[in-house]
């Protein structure tokens, strides 16, 4: 009866395990930072959102107590307009701001990211060389 041996794997079909830990810890650490990233992103949108609306509420309040406060002989057409465009102003200038914060955040996450897949390709190539 002849004794049973494992077939020998080729070279390139051999596993470092500890390298396919160290990779899978890479992930793990890199979706981690890319997800907090995003959420301090989101922290900070919210932050400024919540400021934003209480300086519209301010501005509000205080519009109003001046359109109260007046005649309404005193009251100009060509100011009220002035103001409407401000506050247009203002508002596509916080959107900018708000967006411009999302899209930092974004690109910060991806970055953490791409630099992972990128690690991880090399050493790919490394044990592909290895071979």
């Amino acid at each position: 009866m002849a004794t049973k041996t494992s077939p020998k794997l080729p070279p390139f079909m051999m596993v470092d395990t500890d390298k396919v830990m160290a990779a899978q810890q890479r992930n793990l650490d890199a979706f981690a930072s890319a997800a907090q990233i995003v959420a301090d992103g989101f922290k900070a949108i919210a932050q400024r959102q919540s400021e934003i609306m209480q300086s519209s509420v301010d501005e509000l309040v205080s519009a109003g107590q001046g359109a109260f406060a007046g005649k309404p002989a005193d009251f100009q057409p060509a100011d009220q307009m002035v103001k409407a465009k401000t506050a247009y102003e203002a508002a596509v200038g916080n959107a900018k701001e708000l967006g411009e914060i999302a899209i930092k955040a974004q690109t910060e996450a991806v970055d953490v990211l791409t630099k992972c897949v990128m690690a991880n390709i090399d050493d790919l190539k490394t044990a592909a060389k290895a071979a």
